[in-house]
C-alpha cells in the first residue's frame, strides 16, 4: 500500500483575521526553535561528562550526535507532511512531547546505549515535527509584512540560541549532563503549555492520506547520503582510514553509501509524480520544478553549509592549535551569533521596503568577504584579529540572508504549499549543515596530509621521521603536542623543530585553502539569486500601514 489513512479533526477552522494576527503564538514558535538549537548545543557541551559518568568513548559521543543528525535529515521532510495532515498546532504539540520525553531518557540514561537509541533517537524524531511545525504555521498564521517580520524573529531565535551554550555550559560544568538534560525537559514541558496560545489551523485540501512510499524512498535516500558525508573524514573516500570499521570490495562505505542514497532520491521522483496524482505528495512540485523555490531554498541552506565549516574549521583550530578554551570559544561564538541575531530579527521590521533579494546577494557577498578575512587571519603558530572580524562580518552575512530567505520560500509556492514548506526547508537546513560539516572537513584534512608531505620532501627532515609524521599529518595539533610527539619517535632538537615548523606550516595552509574554497562557493551563491522571489513591501502599502497607524 503507498498510502495509509490519518483521522484529524476536519472542524478546525483558520483564525478569521490572518493579516492582523496575533505576535503571541510566534513568542511561542520562537521559544519552540531556540529549544531545539539549544538541545543541539547541550549535546555538544556533554563530552567531558559523558565520559566521565557512562564510560563513554569519543566514537560512541560521534554516534550520539551523527545518529540525531540523520534522523533529522532523513524524517525532516516527512514531518512537514505530519503536519498538514493532522494539523500544525497537533504536530507542534507531538513534537514538543517527543522532545520532552527524549530529553528525561537522556538525562536518566544508565548507560551510552541507552543515551544514543533512547534519548538521542526520541529527539531527534521530536525536532522532525517542531521545525517544519514552526516554520509551517508562520506561513499559515502570518501573511504580507507580519509574515516577513515573523520568519526574521524565527531565524532570531535561532541564532540566539548561540547564546545558550554559555548558561548550559555552567550547569554542564557544575552538575553534569543528567542536570543539563533534564533542565531541557522542563524547558519543552513549558513551551508545550504554552502552545495553547497557537491558533489551530485547518488541514490542508487532500492531504489525509499520507504519502508512505514516498516517505519511506526519501528517508533511506537521504539518510544513506547523510551516512555517507558524514564519514568521509573519519572513515576515507577511496581509501580506508584507521577508523573505517569495515570496506566494501576494497573500499570505505561512504562512497556506496552516498551512490545508493543519490539512486533512491533519484527514485523519489516518479514516486513523487504518482503521489501528487492522488493529492498527498511529500513533495510537491514545484518544490522541484520552479527555479522560484530552488533559489529560494539554495538560500536557505547555504548559510547552514556556511555555519557548518566554520564550525570544523575555526573552532577545533583555535582550541587544538592556538590553546584556546571551550569559554573563549563560546565567548567568540557571540562575534557571529549577536550581528546574525540583530539583522535576521529587526531587518525585516526595520527595512521592510528593502529588496529581499538583493539584501540576501549582499548577504553571500559579505559572507564570502568574511571567508577571506578568517583565511588572512590565520597564521602558522596563531591567528590575528582578522579572523575575529572575519567571523563578526560572517554573522552579518549569515544573518542578512536568513532574514529573507524563509520568506522567499513560502512566497513562492501557494498557501497550502507554504504551509507544508517547513519540512523541505528544515531539510534544507540540516543538509546543509551536514554537507558543510563534512565537506570542509575532508577538505581540510587532505589538504593538511598533502601540505605536509610536499613540504617535508624539500625541508631537509630524516625520511625515518616523514612516516610516523604522516600519520599525524591530517590531525590538528598545537606546536607543544607535536613537539611532544616527534620526541616519541627519537627525532633530536634539530629535527623537532623542523618537524614543528612543518607541521605548522602545513595546518595554516589547508586552513587558508579551505576558507578560500568556501568564499568562492559562498560568492557562487550569487548565481542562485536570479531567481528569487521579490518579498520587499511596496512604499504605498507602507505609507498606508503609517497613515492607519496614525489614526
Amino acid at each position: 500500500m503507498a498510502t495509509t489513512t490519518i483521522t484529524a479533526n476536519a472542524t478546525t477552522r483558520r483564525p478569521a483575521e490572518i493579516t492582523k494576527a496575533s505576535y503571541a503564538p510566534l513568542a511561542v514558535l520562537a521559544l519552540a526553535q531556540i529549544g531545539t538549537s539549544s538541545d543541539s548545543a547541550a549535546m555538544n557541551l556533554a563530552t567531558a561528562s559523558l565520559v566521565g559518568t557512562l564510560g563513554a568513548t569519543l566514537d560512541d559521543i560521534q554516534m550520539a550526535t551523527t545518529l540525531f543528525s540523520l534522523i533529522a535529515g532523513a524524517f525532516m521532510i516527512a514531518g512537514g507532511l505530519v503536519g498538514v495532515t493532522i494539523g500544525l498546532r497537533r504536530a507542534l504539540a507531538i513534537g514538543l512531547s517527543l522532545a520532552v520525553a527524549g530529553e528525561m531518557v537522556a538525562a536518566l540514561s544508565p548507560n551510552i546505549f541507552a543515551f544514543t537509541w533512547g534519548g538521542r533517537v526520541i529527539m531527534g524524531l521530536g525536532a522532525c515535527l517542531i521545525t517544519p511545525s514552526v516554520l509551517g504555521l508562520v506561513a499559515a498564521l502570518y501573511q504580507g509584512r507580519q509574515r516577513a517580520i515573523a520568519f526574521g524573529t524565527i531565524a532570531g531565535a535561532a541564532a540566539l540560541s548561540t547564546l545558550s551554550p554559555l548558561i548550559l555550559g555552567i550547569v554542564m560544568n557544575s552538575s553534569g549532563f543528567r542536570l543539563t538534560f533534564a533542565i531541557m525537559a522542563i524547558y519543552f514541558v513549558l513551551v508545550l503549555c504554552c502552545t495553547r496560545l497557537v491558533p489551530r489551523t485547518p488541514l490542508s485540501g487532500n492531504h489525509s492520506r499520507f504519502d508512505v512510499a514516498g516517505t519511506i524512498v526519501a528517508a533511506l535516500g537521504m539518510g544513506l547520503a547523510l551516512f555517507g558525508v558524514a564519514h568521509l573524514s573519519d572513515w576515507g573516500i577511496v581509501n580506508p582510514q584507521k577508523l573505517c570499521p569495515f570496506t566494501l570490495c576494497g573500499l570505505p562505505p561512504t562512497l556506496p553509501a552516498i551512490l545508493i542514497g543519490l539512486v533512491l532520491l533519484g527514485l523519489l521522483v516518479p514516486t513523487e509524480r504518482r503521489a501528487q496524482r492522488r493529492g498527498n505528495p511529500l513533495i510537491p512540485a514545484a518544490f522541484v520544478t520552479s527555479p522560484k523555490v530552488r533559489a529560494g531554498l539554495s538560500a536557505v541552506a547555504l548559510p547552514f553549509f556556511y555555519m557548518g565549516a566554520v564550525g570544523i574549521l575555526a573552532t577545533p583550530y583555535l582550541q587544538l592549535v592556538t590553546g584556546f578554551t571551550a569559554l573563549q570559544t563560546g565567548m567568540l561564538s557571540l562575534l557571529s551569533g549577536i550581528p546574525m541575531f540583530l539583522l535576521a530579527t529587526f531587518l525585516p521590521k526595520l527595512a521592510p521596503h528593502l529588496s529581499s533579494r538583493l539584501i540576501i546577494r549582499t548577504g553571500f557577498i559579505a559572507i564570502a568577504i568574511a571567508c577571506a578575512l578568517m583565511a588572512f587571519g590565520v597564521h602558522a603558530h596563531g591567528v590575528t584579529g582578522t579572523l575575529f572580524a572575519g567571523m563578526a562580518l560572517g554573522g552579518f552575512g549569515v544573518g542578512a540572508v536568513n532574514s529573507q530567505s524563509n520568506n522567499a520560500v513560502a512566497c513562492a509556492v501557494t498557501r497550502k504549499e507554504a504551509e507544508q514548506s517547513g519540512g523541505i526547508q528544515g531539510a534544507a537546513r540540516s543538509i546543509g549543515l551536514a554537507l558543510g560539516t563534512a565537506l570542509a572537513g575532508t577538505f581540510l584534512l587532505l589538504t593538511m596530509a598533502g601540505g605536509f608531505a610536499a613540504q617535508a620532501a624539500s625541508a631537509g627532515i630524516d625520511q625515518s621521521y616523514v612516516a610516523p609524521a604522516a600519520e599525524t599529518a591530517s590531525t590538528l595539533m598545537s606546536d607543544s603536542a607535536f613537539s611532544n610527539e616527534a620526541r616519541t619517535w627519537g627525532a633530536d632538537a634539530a629535527q623537532v623543530d623542523k618537524l614543528v615548523d612543518v607541521k605548522a606550516s602545513a595546518q595554516a595552509d589547508a586552513m587558508r585553502l579551505s576558507f578560500g574554497a568556501l568564499g568562492l562557493l559562498m560568492a557562487a551563491g550569487l548565481l542562485t539569486t536570479r531567481h528569487l522571489v521579490e518579498t520587499a513591501a511596496p512604499r504605498a502599502e507602507q505609507d498606508k500601514a503609517k497613515a492607519r497607524q496614525s489614526h
